[in-house]
């Protein structure tokens, strides 16, 4: 494997990324980065990826999320969640697009200790899903207070109030909430991962049903990526346990239900997982903040999984994989410990 990296653009702690759509070419979008400390929200557009900054405060930028609406593109951030979970004062902020540096925010909810968010269609609805990772705390490892996952229509106009309710409680530490098709012939869902156990949240039929969930797997997880691995039409799902942990798992559906290998158990604070196809075949990309500080890139062949190193030192949060294609790929990195936005691209030779 041939790699090369580039340099983006430096911000102080940078954490969250999120791809923005681009009308021109879709398949190189511009793309958000955001600081979980005190730095800044900048969006970063092709073709040379010239930061523009969004936002210099609050900071604690720590979920990012596009979407489109009357012809006009928003950013939504969780904002004001700073290291060693200070999140009380966490808000959903929504940041227009076509306005150029520092466009005026406008709020959207003051939710405290949201950690993840997400926009998805529900009965031909644009909507919004925010999680948090609990709902009060004392100190910094209070646990106590479980957190939930709050929904609501983006409204016609968005600057007019978001109406919210909850659509799932009692998750604590909630870290990850993915969107996936377990089965391709359903509006899909979203992977929970929490201290109760892995979740799939499945998408209504209209806004205002019951949204089912279905517990995968009890014990504690951190994060999980769903894709049909081998192949064969069932999809498998990643996981990393428990909360920042040093397992990489693979469930495998049966009859009976799922089934859990073990992949891999010597993760430094396991924090990113994806999957899915990188250079033509089944790729899984998983990264620690902890330790080495590397982003691994896992194949699997007839002794079972194997890993190359992307790189190291580099303690990634977020990760972001573009413009795949056979024999080239682009993955963006947000690399934590290096205060750094990098572009990877990655061939065979």
């Amino acid at each position: 494997m041939k790699i090369r990296k580039r340099l983006l653009g430096q911000i102080e702690k940078v954490y969250s990324l999120s791809a923005v759509a681009n009308p021109v070419d879709p398949g190189l979008p511009s793309f958000a980065a955001g600081s979980d400390a005190d730095g800044e929200l900048v969006l970063f557009e092709p073709p040379k990826y010239k930061p523009r900054i969004l936002a210099r405060k609050p900071g604690g930028f720590i979920s990012l999320c596009p979407y489109t609406k009357n012809g006009r593109t928003y950013l939504l951030a969780s904002t004001d969640f700073k290291p060693g979970f200070k999140a009380e004062n966490c808000r959903i902020l929504q940041y227009p697009l076509d306005q150029g540096e520092y466009p005026e925010p406008a709020i959207v909810a003051a939710l405290p200790y949201t950690h993840r968010i997400a926009v998805t269609t529900v009965g031909g609805k644009s909507c919004f899903l925010a999680s948090t990772l609990c709902s009060s705390k004392s100190f910094k490892d209070d646990w106590s207070h479980p957190g939930s996952i709050h929904f609501s229509v983006i409204p016609d106009d968005p600057n007019q109030p978001w109406t919210f309710r909850q659509i799932a409680g009692n998750l604590t530490r909630n870290h990850g909430m993915e969107f996936t098709r377990l089965q391709p012939e359903t509006p899909g869902g979203f992977l929970v991962s929490a201290t109760e156990g892995l979740f799939h949240l499945g998408i209504p039929g209209d806004a205002s049903g019951t949204w089912p969930m279905d517990r995968i797997a009890a014990d504690e997880y951190s994060d999980a990526f769903a894709y049909d691995w081998n192949r064969l039409g069932h999809t498998d799902i990643f996981t990393i346990s428990p909360f920042h942990g040093n397992v990489l798992s693979m469930f495998t559906k049966f009859k009976n239900g799922w089934e859990k290998a073990t992949i891999d158990d010597d993760l430094e604070f396991g924090h990113i997982i994806w999957a899915g196809d990188l250079l033509g075949k089944p790729g899984l990309l998983v990264g620690g903040r902890g330790g080495r500080k590397e982003l691994r890139l896992y194949r699997s062949g007839p002794s079972g999984f194997h890993f190359e190193t992307v790189d190291e030192g580099i303690g990634p949060a977020q990760m972001l994989v573009l413009n795949d294609r056979k024999d080239f790929a682009k993955l963006v990195v947000s690399a934590h410990a290096r205060n750094e936005v990098l572009l990877y691209d990655i061939g065979e030779t």
